[in-house]
């Protein structure tokens, strides 16, 4: 992909880009790559640990119709308890100021719809691609284990998200598509994405964060598109300059998801968004031509953003330039 003037700027390209401000880096408490990684072990041991440990403990291991509500509310109280207030307070005493970490410049209208345009593109893509890896041989010893890891997971995904009544549907969608976008954006997007890209560079700072955010959901079946969408969270930051952007695209992601699984009560996968109820009615040929239809639609939207947000990175351009 490339700049309106010509100059490559794709996700993995390297330019030269202008060093962060030395008096920035100085006002650290820590350096800022370990915070980066102490602050993700610990937000992870309060939120997977702590959080896990109380409600396996009041609530037992399995989600059940009986006691999804409980299990939907625990989960938005950990999100909160668990990620939000360590990630200020971890920005507080890190940065000093919230605005610095988290910079909200109210976006373009043209910004937000290339934005939402972009992540739901992506999607379809990344369900072509579990289309596909679904495919992929397992080891007859190992099959029966993983098959029942993978309907497990399916199964509480299924149960958490789906709604049957209009209220149980909006709660569900503040439980799992709010509630993780201001939460986990303000951590990867904000905390985690800032450290990293001030102890390397903008560039990897977010597709670094995004692996880390790929990785943090701990669902081996999801890991890749779980990553794509992290790189493509934190590239929305990057050139919006503000946490509104990935914000919006992370809870339209999530609420799409929840709306499919409302009105498609068989979908596959409520952790994915598809136009199909079930792409294995559907041959190899005919998904790949829908990954590549929608490839060419995502990187089309990402062209006019690159345009739309080109006057953001006019010092970056300008370092380029010499």
């Amino acid at each position: 992909m490339f700049e309106p003037d010509g100059h490559n700027d794709s996700f993995g390209t390297q330019e030269s880009q202008p060093p962060p401000p030395i008096s920035e880096i100085a006002a650290l408490k820590m350096r800022p790559f370990a915070f980066a990684l102490l602050s993700l072990a610990g937000i992870f041991f309060l939120y997977q640990v702590v959080g896990g440990g109380l409600t396996l403990l009041i609530f037992g291991e399995a989600v059940t119709k009986e006691n999804v509500e409980w299990m939907r509310l625990s989960t938005m109280l950990a999100q909160i308890l668990f990620l939000l207030f360590p990630t200020l307070v971890l920005m507080k005493m890190q940065h000093g100021t919230f605005s610095s970490v988290v910079p909200r410049r109210i976006p373009r209208p043209s910004e937000v719809v290339l934005a939402l345009v972009g992540v739901f593109s992506l999607e379809q893509v990344m369900e072509g691609y579990l289309f596909f890896q679904d495919k992929i041989p397992l080891p007859e010893s190992l099959r029966p284990f993983i098959e029942q890891i993978r309907r497990m997971i399916e199964e509480t995904y299924r149960l958490l998200v789906q709604a049957h009544s209009v209220p149980e549907l909006f709660f569900v969608i503040l439980v799992v598509a709010l509630t993780p976008a201001i939460c986990e954006e303000l951590l990867f997007r904000g905390l985690i994405q800032k450290n990293i890209t001030l102890a390397t560079s903008k560039k990897s700072g977010y597709i670094l964060a995004g692996i880390i955010f790929g990785l943090y959901h701990v669902n081996p079946f999801l890991i890749a598109p779980l990553i794509a969408l992290g790189i493509f969270f934190g590239f929305l930051m990057y050139r919006s300059e503000t946490i509104l952007v990935p914000m919006l695209a992370h809870f339209t992601n999530n609420v799409v998801s929840i709306l499919g699984t409302y009105y498609e009560s068989d979908v596959k996968d409520p952790g994915t968004v598809s136009m199909f109820n079930s792409l294995s009615e559907y041959s190899s040929t005919f998904v790949l031509s829908t990954m590549v239809g929608f490839a060419i639609i995502f990187l089309i939207s990402m062209y006019f953003y690159f345009q739309t947000t080109s006057g953001l990175h006019s010092s970056e351009n300008a370092v380029s330039h010499a």
